[in-house]
């Protein structure tokens, strides 16, 4: 008489199997591998300062602009605020990394972003906000040459 094993226990055998090579959890991925972050195809350019992977691999800084929006239209959103805080946190971990002249760009784009999440978001906020990340890519772009 054969014996066969039930059909729930056959695909967990197979699902294991199959991922048996899938140990290396999404923060371990290599920033080009990654959909979540703010340039999923950065490789990294020779002589590239740490501050270029960090920005490049960041997964709350391509949230600034919803998080805005939201809290244009519903001041005070919680979701809005959580995910200013990630973006605020992000970068004050890139000024552990940044040459001087990147230290005014990245500190007035954080109190930006710290305005808009503890006082609301005035046109001047939003203004000082989207000047913050012209200016930061403006700076950052010919030392990371991140795809254009």
């Amino acid at each position: 008489m054969v014996t066969r094993r039930p059909t729930w226990l056959r695909l967990t055998i197979l699902l294991a199997a199959a991922s048996a090579g899938c140990t290396q959890s999404v923060a371990e991925m290599p920033v080009s591998h990654r959909g979540d972050v703010a340039v999923p195809s950065y490789a990294g350019v020779a002589g590239a300062p740490p501050y270029c992977a960090r920005l490049a691999g960041s997964t709350a800084l391509p949230g600034i602009p919803t998080a805005v929006g939201l809290l244009a239209g519903d001041p005070g959103n919680v979701e809005a605020e959580v995910d200013l805080t990630a973006a605020i946190d992000e970068l004050r971990a890139v000024l552990d990394d940044v040459r001087p002249a990147l230290d005014d760009a990245v500190g007035e784009l954080v109190a930006a972003l710290t305005a808009a999440r503890d006082q609301g978001l005035t046109e001047a906020v939003r203004d000082d906000i989207s000047a913050g990340l012209d200016e930061l890519g403006t700076l950052v772009q010919p030392a990371c040459g991140f795809p254009t």
